[in-house]
Protein backbone atom coordinates (compact mmCIF):
# COMPACT_ATOMS: atom_id res chain seq x y z
CA UNK A 1 0.00 0.00 0.00
CA UNK A 2 2.38 2.96 -1.49
CA UNK A 3 0.92 6.35 -0.45
CA UNK A 4 3.45 7.68 -3.04
CA UNK A 5 0.28 8.59 -5.71
CA UNK A 6 -1.85 10.23 -2.62
CA UNK A 7 0.65 12.19 -1.19
CA UNK A 8 1.37 13.83 -4.47
CA UNK A 9 -2.39 14.62 -4.78
CA UNK A 10 -2.67 16.26 -1.51
CA UNK A 11 -0.37 18.30 -2.34
CA UNK A 12 -1.43 19.61 -4.93
CA UNK A 13 -4.62 20.34 -3.17
CA UNK A 14 -3.29 21.46 -0.50
CA UNK A 15 -1.39 24.05 -2.58
CA UNK A 16 -4.55 24.91 -4.34
CA UNK A 17 -6.06 25.98 -0.68
CA UNK A 18 -2.89 28.25 0.57
CA UNK A 19 -3.38 29.87 -3.22
CA UNK A 20 -7.04 31.05 -2.20
CA UNK A 21 -5.79 32.24 1.51
CA UNK A 22 -3.43 34.13 -0.28
CA UNK A 23 -5.71 35.96 -2.45
CA UNK A 24 -7.38 37.05 1.09
CA UNK A 25 -3.95 37.83 2.32
CA UNK A 26 -3.78 34.66 4.48
CA UNK A 27 -0.35 33.06 4.43
CA UNK A 28 -0.53 29.53 6.82
CA UNK A 29 2.35 29.44 9.22
CA UNK A 30 3.43 25.91 11.01
CA UNK A 31 5.63 25.78 13.88
CA UNK A 32 7.60 22.75 15.07
CA UNK A 33 8.88 22.51 18.48
CA UNK A 34 11.69 20.66 19.00
CA UNK A 35 12.50 20.29 22.88
CA UNK A 36 15.70 17.66 22.69
CA UNK A 37 18.08 17.47 19.65
CA UNK A 38 16.27 13.44 19.34
CA UNK A 39 17.94 12.58 15.70
CA UNK A 40 14.37 10.97 15.25
CA UNK A 41 11.62 14.13 16.46
CA UNK A 42 14.55 16.61 14.77
CA UNK A 43 14.00 14.18 10.92
CA UNK A 44 10.60 14.67 11.19
CA UNK A 45 10.28 18.45 11.84
CA UNK A 46 12.59 19.02 9.18
CA UNK A 47 10.66 16.69 6.67
CA UNK A 48 7.27 18.91 7.70
CA UNK A 49 8.93 21.98 7.38
CA UNK A 50 10.11 20.97 3.75
CA UNK A 51 6.57 19.87 2.91
CA UNK A 52 5.18 22.62 3.68
CA UNK A 53 7.91 24.71 1.89
CA UNK A 54 6.51 23.28 -1.13
CA UNK A 55 3.16 23.94 -0.66
CA UNK A 56 3.43 27.74 0.12
CA UNK A 57 3.06 27.50 3.61
CA UNK A 58 5.28 29.41 6.11
CA UNK A 59 6.93 27.02 8.49
CA UNK A 60 9.80 27.08 10.92
CA UNK A 61 11.56 24.96 13.67
CA UNK A 62 12.55 26.29 17.16
CA UNK A 63 14.87 24.27 18.62
CA UNK A 64 14.61 24.54 22.67
CA UNK A 65 17.66 22.65 23.57
CA UNK A 66 19.64 25.66 21.72
CA UNK A 67 18.34 28.35 23.96
CA UNK A 68 17.72 26.26 27.11
CA UNK A 69 19.51 24.19 29.88
CA UNK A 70 17.68 21.19 30.84
CA UNK A 71 16.47 21.86 33.93
CA UNK A 72 14.72 24.75 32.30
CA UNK A 73 13.43 23.27 28.94
CA UNK A 74 9.81 22.96 30.86
CA UNK A 75 9.78 26.91 31.78
CA UNK A 76 11.42 27.64 28.22
CA UNK A 77 8.63 25.32 26.21
CA UNK A 78 5.67 26.91 28.12
CA UNK A 79 6.98 30.11 26.92
CA UNK A 80 7.49 29.16 23.22
CA UNK A 81 3.89 27.42 22.93
CA UNK A 82 2.62 31.20 24.60
CA UNK A 83 4.39 32.58 22.02
CA UNK A 84 3.05 31.02 19.70
CA UNK A 85 -0.14 31.49 20.70
CA UNK A 86 0.02 35.09 19.84
CA UNK A 87 1.37 35.36 16.80
CA UNK A 88 -0.79 35.87 14.08
CA UNK A 89 1.70 34.03 11.54
CA UNK A 90 1.51 31.27 12.53
CA UNK A 91 -1.30 29.42 12.57
CA UNK A 92 -0.37 25.71 13.37
CA UNK A 93 1.78 24.91 16.28
CA UNK A 94 3.28 20.83 16.74
CA UNK A 95 4.98 20.07 19.62
CA UNK A 96 7.44 17.00 18.36
CA UNK A 97 6.94 13.91 20.39
CA UNK A 98 7.69 12.08 22.27
CA UNK A 99 8.86 14.49 25.41
CA UNK A 100 11.90 13.33 27.85
CA UNK A 101 9.97 12.55 30.95
CA UNK A 102 10.83 16.08 32.85
CA UNK A 103 8.35 17.72 31.09
CA UNK A 104 5.45 18.71 31.69
CA UNK A 105 3.54 17.29 28.81
CA UNK A 106 -0.21 18.21 29.91
CA UNK A 107 0.80 20.84 30.91
CA UNK A 108 2.09 22.16 27.65
CA UNK A 109 -1.15 20.43 25.70
CA UNK A 110 -3.24 22.30 28.12
CA UNK A 111 -1.76 26.11 27.89
CA UNK A 112 -1.85 25.35 23.36
CA UNK A 113 -4.51 27.25 21.75
CA UNK A 114 -6.81 23.97 20.47
CA UNK A 115 -7.53 26.12 16.97
CA UNK A 116 -3.83 26.01 16.18
CA UNK A 117 -3.28 22.14 17.24
CA UNK A 118 -2.40 20.37 14.23
CA UNK A 119 -1.32 17.16 16.53
CA UNK A 120 -4.56 16.85 17.98
CA UNK A 121 -3.29 16.38 21.05
CA UNK A 122 -4.85 18.88 22.98
CA UNK A 123 -7.41 18.40 25.74
CA UNK A 124 -10.06 20.03 23.97
CA UNK A 125 -9.29 18.03 20.39
CA UNK A 126 -9.30 14.88 22.34
CA UNK A 127 -12.55 15.21 23.47
CA UNK A 128 -13.44 16.01 19.69
CA UNK A 129 -12.10 12.73 18.97
CA UNK A 130 -14.08 11.10 21.68
CA UNK A 131 -17.35 12.67 20.98
CA UNK A 132 -18.11 13.91 17.62
CA UNK A 133 -15.56 14.62 14.76
CA UNK A 134 -15.21 14.75 10.92
CA UNK A 135 -12.14 13.46 9.47
CA UNK A 136 -12.11 15.80 6.86
CA UNK A 137 -12.52 19.06 8.85
CA UNK A 138 -11.59 17.96 12.36
CA UNK A 139 -8.49 18.19 14.26
CA UNK A 140 -7.17 14.84 14.52
CA UNK A 141 -4.27 13.05 15.23
CA UNK A 142 -2.15 13.10 11.80
CA UNK A 143 -0.54 9.44 11.99
CA UNK A 144 -3.95 7.33 13.27
CA UNK A 145 -6.10 9.38 10.66
CA UNK A 146 -3.39 8.78 7.67
CA UNK A 147 -3.73 5.17 8.48
CA UNK A 148 -7.23 5.32 7.87
CA UNK A 149 -7.51 7.24 4.49
CA UNK A 150 -5.41 4.77 3.32
CA UNK A 151 -6.84 1.89 4.05
CA UNK A 152 -10.01 3.66 2.22
CA UNK A 153 -8.09 4.31 -0.14
CA UNK A 154 -7.20 0.64 -1.36
CA UNK A 155 -10.88 -0.12 -0.17
CA UNK A 156 -9.71 -2.10 2.93
CA UNK A 157 -13.14 -2.23 4.32
CA UNK A 158 -12.24 -3.06 8.21
CA UNK A 159 -15.95 -3.48 9.48
CA UNK A 160 -16.12 -6.73 11.80
CA UNK A 161 -12.25 -7.53 11.60
CA UNK A 162 -10.19 -8.19 14.25
CA UNK A 163 -7.69 -5.86 14.77
CA UNK A 164 -4.10 -5.75 17.29
CA UNK A 165 -2.32 -2.42 16.98
CA UNK A 166 1.18 -2.92 18.65
CA UNK A 167 1.75 0.44 21.15
CA UNK A 168 -0.92 2.37 22.92
CA UNK A 169 0.80 5.98 22.80
CA UNK A 170 -1.56 9.03 22.65
CA UNK A 171 -0.19 9.92 19.17
CA UNK A 172 -0.84 6.78 17.60
CA UNK A 173 -2.17 3.57 19.34
CA UNK A 174 -4.88 4.91 21.32
CA UNK A 175 -6.55 7.23 19.20
CA UNK A 176 -6.54 4.92 16.19
CA UNK A 177 -7.84 2.23 18.19
CA UNK A 178 -11.19 4.65 18.46
CA UNK A 179 -11.05 5.72 14.88
CA UNK A 180 -11.65 2.02 13.71
CA UNK A 181 -13.52 0.91 16.32
CA UNK A 182 -15.88 3.54 15.31
CA UNK A 183 -15.80 1.71 11.74
CA UNK A 184 -16.71 -1.20 13.91
CA UNK A 185 -13.47 -3.25 13.97
CA UNK A 186 -12.89 -5.14 16.94
CA UNK A 187 -9.75 -3.52 18.50
CA UNK A 188 -7.04 -4.64 21.21
CA UNK A 189 -3.77 -2.23 21.45
CA UNK A 190 -0.38 -5.00 23.45
CA UNK A 191 2.17 -2.48 25.06
CA UNK A 192 5.40 -3.58 26.93
CA UNK A 193 3.66 -5.05 29.68
CA UNK A 194 1.51 -7.41 27.82
CA UNK A 195 2.14 -10.85 28.27
CA UNK A 196 4.71 -12.27 25.09
CA UNK A 197 1.91 -15.36 24.61
CA UNK A 198 -1.16 -12.71 24.65
CA UNK A 199 0.69 -10.74 21.83
CA UNK A 200 1.47 -13.57 19.70
CA UNK A 201 -2.16 -14.78 20.10
CA UNK A 202 -3.60 -12.13 19.18
CA UNK A 203 -1.00 -11.11 16.65
CA UNK A 204 -2.15 -14.79 14.69
CA UNK A 205 -5.73 -14.26 14.82
CA UNK A 206 -5.59 -10.36 13.88
CA UNK A 207 -7.42 -9.42 10.39
CA UNK A 208 -5.27 -6.28 10.48
CA UNK A 209 -2.19 -5.73 12.32
CA UNK A 210 -0.56 -2.20 12.89
CA UNK A 211 2.58 -1.79 14.00
CA UNK A 212 3.45 1.18 16.09
CA UNK A 213 6.15 0.61 18.72
CA UNK A 214 8.92 2.36 17.43
CA UNK A 215 11.34 0.21 19.46
CA UNK A 216 13.82 -1.83 16.88
CA UNK A 217 16.15 -4.54 18.53
CA UNK A 218 19.37 -2.74 17.18
CA UNK A 219 18.40 0.04 19.60
CA UNK A 220 16.43 -1.54 22.36
CA UNK A 221 17.65 -4.03 24.25
CA UNK A 222 14.31 -4.53 26.11
CA UNK A 223 11.07 -4.45 25.21
CA UNK A 224 11.94 -4.39 21.49
CA UNK A 225 9.42 -5.12 19.08
CA UNK A 226 9.75 -6.34 14.82
CA UNK A 227 6.75 -8.31 13.12
CA UNK A 228 7.77 -11.70 10.81
CA UNK A 229 5.72 -13.74 8.78
CA UNK A 230 5.24 -16.61 11.40
CA UNK A 231 3.62 -14.17 13.65
CA UNK A 232 0.56 -13.09 11.29
CA UNK A 233 -1.87 -15.13 9.91
CA UNK A 234 -2.60 -15.80 5.98
CA UNK A 235 -4.17 -12.79 4.45
CA UNK A 236 -3.77 -10.65 6.92
CA UNK A 237 -3.62 -6.44 6.24
CA UNK A 238 -0.24 -5.45 7.73
CA UNK A 239 0.87 -1.83 8.33
CA UNK A 240 3.72 -0.26 9.70
CA UNK A 241 3.99 3.08 11.64
CA UNK A 242 7.04 2.80 13.74
CA UNK A 243 10.70 3.91 12.83
CA UNK A 244 13.67 4.64 15.09
CA UNK A 245 16.59 6.58 14.06
CA UNK A 246 20.12 5.62 15.15
CA UNK A 247 21.50 8.47 16.72
CA UNK A 248 25.28 7.39 16.13
CA UNK A 249 24.65 5.81 12.28
CA UNK A 250 21.69 7.80 11.28
CA UNK A 251 20.31 4.74 10.28
CA UNK A 252 17.00 3.96 10.19
CA UNK A 253 14.99 0.89 11.52
CA UNK A 254 11.28 -0.34 11.43
CA UNK A 255 8.95 -1.95 13.15
CA UNK A 256 9.01 -4.13 9.71
CA UNK A 257 11.56 -5.75 8.64
CA UNK A 258 14.22 -5.67 5.51
CA UNK A 259 15.08 -7.52 2.63
CA UNK A 260 14.30 -11.01 2.75
CA UNK A 261 12.09 -11.38 5.74
CA UNK A 262 9.88 -8.39 4.30
CA UNK A 263 9.08 -10.18 1.04
CA UNK A 264 7.89 -13.31 3.52
CA UNK A 265 5.51 -10.89 5.57
CA UNK A 266 4.28 -9.09 1.73
CA UNK A 267 3.68 -12.48 0.54
CA UNK A 268 1.59 -13.83 3.51
CA UNK A 269 -0.28 -10.54 3.97
CA UNK A 270 -3.18 -9.33 1.33
CA UNK A 271 -2.13 -5.67 1.84
CA UNK A 272 1.13 -4.45 3.44
CA UNK A 273 3.05 -1.51 3.71
CA UNK A 274 6.46 0.12 2.37
CA UNK A 275 8.76 0.77 5.42
CA UNK A 276 9.29 3.70 2.85
CA UNK A 277 6.64 5.68 1.00
CA UNK A 278 3.79 4.38 3.02
CA UNK A 279 2.14 5.51 6.51
CA UNK A 280 4.62 8.48 7.10
CA UNK A 281 3.95 10.18 3.66
CA UNK A 282 0.20 9.82 5.03
CA UNK A 283 1.34 11.19 8.26
CA UNK A 284 2.70 14.31 6.68
CA UNK A 285 -0.31 14.74 4.20
CA UNK A 286 -2.51 14.91 7.19
CA UNK A 287 -0.23 17.81 9.15
CA UNK A 288 -0.44 20.22 5.78
CA UNK A 289 -4.34 19.31 5.73
CA UNK A 290 -4.51 19.75 9.35
CA UNK A 291 -2.46 23.18 8.90
CA UNK A 292 -5.15 24.27 6.45
CA UNK A 293 -8.02 23.12 8.46
CA UNK A 294 -6.49 25.36 11.55
CA UNK A 295 -5.97 28.33 9.67
CA UNK A 296 -9.71 28.35 8.85
CA UNK A 297 -10.37 28.02 12.33
CA UNK A 298 -7.84 30.85 13.20
CA UNK A 299 -9.69 32.84 10.87
CA UNK A 300 -13.30 31.96 12.46
CA UNK A 301 -14.21 29.62 9.64
CA UNK A 302 -14.62 25.98 8.56
CA UNK A 303 -13.90 24.63 5.43
CA UNK A 304 -13.68 20.39 4.28
CA UNK A 305 -10.30 19.47 2.62
CA UNK A 306 -10.94 16.06 0.76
Amino acid sequence: MSAKEIFRETKRRVREEVEKLEEEGITPGFEAILVTDDPTSAMYARLKKKDCEEVGIYAEICRLYEVYPPERLNEGLFKEIERANQRDDITGVLIQMPLPHYIDKYGALERLLPEKDVDGLTPYNKGVLMSSYDLKSSLLPCTPVGIIELLDHYGVEVEGMDATIIGRSELVGKPLRKLLEDRNATVTCCHTRTKESTKRRLLKEADLVVCAAGRPPELYSQGWFRLEADMIKEGAVVVGVGVRKDPKTGKLYFDLPRGRKFRELREKASYITPNLGGVGLMTRGRLLKNIIIATYLCKKHLIHIY
